[in-house]
């Protein structure tokens, strides 16, 4: 199925099967876990290089299931963004096309040069752009030397994009042991925008009205990396309100109940409707402190009233940050 953003000029095509070349292109490939700033680098050499060589559109090719899931189930690890957003991030930066391209053990045993002879038949690419750690086809072979070669021999030119660091690489694999340590700046600074996690509000005890602070239970894929337990300052949208609310965010399995289960629950300051049911979005800003057990609920509910003073003083994310919900 092919659509369009909601600036209603790029096309998002979710089955490469559908997809239909509107003219030459220049291309890149990968996983794109996080879209994060290495990542954009990556895809705006893209629309420079349509732009420069005056080719017609500039496509980014999604890899999906994430190969690691297909290749190896058992060491397969968390991941930072779902599908739709990761196709919502990348059709923001301003290319022509999104196309996602199922990934599968057949695809995997393709011979590199085979494997680019599809690209430039099914895309009709001009350009390749990669990155320099780029390892296409089978075993991994398709080096950025061996396309080079494949280039010449095919039909194409070949770029390589240097990579782009602050204090080291940026990569998704950094963001998510950022995220998995509590890191939040550093998983912003990775990213070049604030972190978010979408999913549906279910029903919990109830346990934080009681206390005077409503929470509302997040059901997030079980594939999700998750932050390091902990109390958080973040933002919230509810779907269909596009108003942006302070929240205060709890990782864990609150220690002072007991409860054994570790939950994802979001206090929205200033907010008290039902919203079971609905999805919500959370934009993680700063981890506040560890999850602590109390003696008495009168110094939990003390602890949460000065965590609820710290978000108060921050501000909330920008519209700009702000993404879809999923269907």
């Amino acid at each position: 199925m092919s659509d369009y953003n909601r600036e209603g000029d790029v096309r998002i095509t979710r089955d490469v099967e559908e997809f239909r070349p509107l003219g030459e292109s220049v291309l890149t490939i990968g996983r794109f876990d996080g879209v994060h700033l290495g990542h954009v680098g990556l895809v705006r050499a893209v629309i420079r290089a349509a732009a420069v060589d005056h080719i017609e559109r500039s496509i980014v090719v999604v890899l999906w299931p994430p190969p690691e899931w297909v290749l190896r189930p058992a060491e397969s690890r968390a991941l930072l963004t779902t599908l739709e957003d990761r196709l919502n991030l990348l059709s923001e930066l301003g290319v022509s096309e999104v196309v996602v391209l199922p990934f599968d053990k057949e695809l995997s045993e393709q011979d590199p040069e085979e494997f680019i002879r599809f690209l430039k038949k099914r895309f009709l690419m001009r350009k390749f752009v990669t990155g320099p750690n780029a390892a296409i086809g089978r075993n991994r072979s398709g080096t950025t030397s061996a396309l080079t070669r494949i280039a010449e021999r095919v039909g194409f030119d070949h770029v390589t994009v240097p990579p782009r660091g602050i204090a080291g690489d940026i990569s998704s694999s950094r963001a998510r042991q950022a995220l998995e340590n509590g890191d939040i700046v550093s998983v912003t600074d990775i990213l070049g925008r604030p972190h978010s996690l979408e999913g549906p509000v279910v029903h919990g005890d109830a346990r934080g009205r009681c206390l005077g602070f409503p929470t509302a239970n997040l059901e997030l894929p079980e594939w999700m990396v998750l932050p390091l337990d902990g109390v958080y300052a973040a933002s919230a949208v509810v779907q269909g309100d596009r108003l942006v609310y302070r929240a205060l965010v709890s990782v864990g399995i609150r220690p002072t109940f007991g409860s054994g289960d570790r939950i994802f629950e979001v206090n929205l300051l200033d907010f008290d409707k039902d919203i079971y049911g609905r999805r919500l979005r959370v934009f993680l800003q700063k981890r506040i402190r560890r999850q602590e057990s109390f003696e008495e609920t009168e110094d939990l509910v003390a602890a949460m009233r000065g965590d609820e003073e710290f978000v108060r003083s921050m501000q909330p994310v920008r519209e700009s940050d702000l993404l879809p919900f999923a269907s």
